[in-house]
């Protein structure tokens, strides 16, 4: 499909795009940076043919909304109201896709800033057993899932240096030319220096962790800071905001013969979309953090591919099961969805059974309580074992680098590895006591201090974990020197644990105002349900000239209409504020479903407390 539009837009607008080469020349750079595999006419003929196409059905939205506005202009003037916001609209469409490429660049950058201190840390334990950088490289490149868009950075030197056969130092230029994030370029660029020069690459790599760590916790502070300004815009133009200009239609409403296309278009598009383009934003800047689990790929042996070896792993998962039927459901909550989401329908249409012959709006104030209560039924499980699951999660993110700490203060004192780990194993690390007693009986029947440590990822499968697994596991493989690379594993683990411990202080206030903003709507759509709707009388349809308030004159009160709007907005907008709640505190949006659970039970007890 979009090749065949590219084929189109290039035959039409071709010609034009080359000889605008000068006015969008950084345009080609950006593509380079944003990792967009289109040549660049190519992509601003498709801005062009994009944008022109869009004039029609931009005009037809232009018609729909200039015609439910009181006192539009006649016909020839809205006519030309009409075209001409559509030609802005496309201008600004064209503008905007001009702009992704630099937009996604600059997301880029910042997501490789956040990866860069666990990068450079890796190529420091690395470096001590060998100076070939492409080694390093190739095993950053290898673990997409841990280093996200620095993997794919250094995938391009990879492909300069192995694929078309330039030695290191042009690979690294051109590598540094083209990547978004100045921290790197700087990165790439010393590293081509020093090794120009034979310095020394090991203490580089100390200097620019010990660097990049100084501006992670600055880059972590500005990250808090734009969470601060994206939760203050979102509560002024899509929590409060929407509230005003639901008043404000209301009221036209009353006052006039007014098509409600708006307030249906305000209530159940506005509100949700205004949250979920939030939140792919919001989700955007935090990709990188060490949220979430992981599972990497997990390298079978030659043993472990025999038929009775597998028979016995999928009989004693089976065991597992049986004895901890939850256990899974907490790795993976989504599988309670499986159970959930139909038992939630099944509830439904039981329970609408006897409404599906009635009109569509009939039908919808009456079906509107099972459908709150069909979410709850298929949110509330899965909402549970989310909890659950990311509560692991931060158990293990806390206990982690003590653990490194004390395991690097044992082994330090004289101690063998292996008497090191039953050593803390002894101590009380929380829910890791568990896992590391599983390490030591490991450690024993393996006596592979490696396959120890990557068993023990495989089980705990958290970011900041696996990281360290894969640091742990290669450097150790290439230097041996188990000591200064558990010291290197301790200090990354610390510096992420500190960073994490900041933005949840930072970003618990920004809960508190997600909450009063949402309270404060429900006041106000209390307050209009309670207060000011019952004082308005039921009028025919075409209005009453006069009612003792000057010359106003009110058109009919579909009450019920009103109630059931305040209702639907209020519980519209309890529940994408928690999601909001969830992605700015946590970093992911289904830590917001109990936020959103209170707030959609609060909004639906409470009129339903005055209906």
């Amino acid at each position: 499909m979009i090749g065949n539009i590219d084929r189109i837009s290039y035959l039409i607008f071709g010609d034009l795009s080359k000889k605008r080469f000068s006015e969008y020349h950084k345009l080609e750079e950006q593509l380079l940076k944003s990792r967009i595999c289109v040549p660049f006419d190519i992509y601003i003929s498709r801005a062009y043919l994009i944008s022109i196409l869009s004039l029609l059905p931009l005009g037809i939205l232009s018609y729909f909304l200039f015609s439910t506005i009181p006192g539009s202009p006649p016909f020839p003037y809205n006519l030309l109201i009409i075209s001409l916001s559509s030609v802005i609209f496309s201008f600004a469409l064209f503008k905007l896709i001009i702009l992704y490429p630099e937009i996604t660049a600059n997301l880029r950058g910042r997501q490789i800033d956040i990866i860069l201190p666990h990068a450079v840390a890796l190529m420091h334990a690395l470096s001590r057993g060998s100076n070939d950088i492409l080694v390093s490289f190739e095993i950053i490149s290898n673990n997409r899932k841990l280093f996200g868009e620095v993997s794919r950075e250094v995938e391009g030197t990879l492909i300069e240096a192995k694929l078309l056969n330039n030695n290191i130092k042009t690979a690294l230029k051109n590598s540094a030319a083209q990547t978004p994030s100045e921290s790197f370029k700087n990165f790439l660029e010393g590293l081509s220096t020093i090794l120009s020069s034979g310095g020394d690459v090991s203490a580089f790599f100390l200097n620019k962790s010990e660097q990049f760590r100084i501006k992670a916790i600055n880059e972590n502070k500005a990250y808090m800071e734009t969470l601060g300004l994206f939760s203050e815009v979102y509560v002024t133009g899509f929590a409060v905001g929407p509230l005003f200009i639901i008043v404000l239609l209301v009221v036209l409403g009353l006052m006039g013969s007014m098509d409600y296309f708006l307030l249906y278009l305000m209530v159940y598009i506005f509100i949700p979309v205004g949250a979920f383009i939030f939140i792919i934003l919001i989700s955007s800047l935090s990709k990188g953090l060490n949220t979430g689990s992981i599972e990497l790929e997990s390298r079978t042996t030659v043993e472990e591919k025999h038929l009775r070896i597998q028979q016995g792993r999928f009989r004693m998962k089976i065991n597992d099961i049986i004895q901890n039927p939850f256990k899974k459901l907490v790795e993976v909550p989504e599988r309670v969805m499986f159970f959930s989401i139909p038992i939630s329908i099944i509830f439904f249409i039981i329970s609408t059974y006897d409404f599906f012959n009635i009109g569509f709006f009939e039908a919808i104030n009456e079906i509107d309580d099972y459908i709150i209560f069909s979410v709850f039924i298929a949110i509330i499980p899965y909402s549970i074992f989310v909890e659950m699951h990311f509560r692991k999660i931060i158990q293990i993110n806390e206990n982690f680098p003590e653990f490194l700490n004390r395991l690097v203060s044992l082994h330090d004192s004289g101690l063998t590895i292996g008497t090191s780990l039953k050593k803390v194993g002894s101590t009380n690390l929380g829910i890791l006591n568990n896992e590391i007693n599983k390490m030591n009986i490991d450690l024993e029947l393996r006596g592979n201090l490696t396959e120890t440590f990557r068993n023990f990822g495989n089980r705990i499968k958290t970011m900041a974990v696996q990281r360290v697994v894969v640091l742990f596991e290669n450097a150790v493989k290439m230097t041996g020197n188990i000591k200064d690379t558990l010291i290197i594993t301790a200090q990354d683990a610390q510096i992420s644990r500190n960073m994490d411990e900041d933005r949840i202080q930072s970003t618990r206030m920004h809960i508190y105002v997600l909450y009063i903003a949402f309270f404060v709507f429900l006041y106000v759509s209390w307050s209009i349900v309670t207060g000011f709707l019952p004082q308005m009388p039921d009028l025919p349809p075409e209005g009453v000239p006069d009612l003792g308030a000057g010359n106003i004159a009110f058109s009919g009160v579909d009450k019920a209409l009103f109630i059931m709007l305040f209702f639907h907005a209020s519980v519209i907008e309890g529940f994408f504020s928690g999601l909001m709640a969830g992605q700015i505190a946590n970093q992911d949006a289904r830590l917001g479903l109990k936020h959103s659970i209170v707030m959609t039970a609060i909004a639906y007890l409470l009129f339903r407390s005055i209906t």
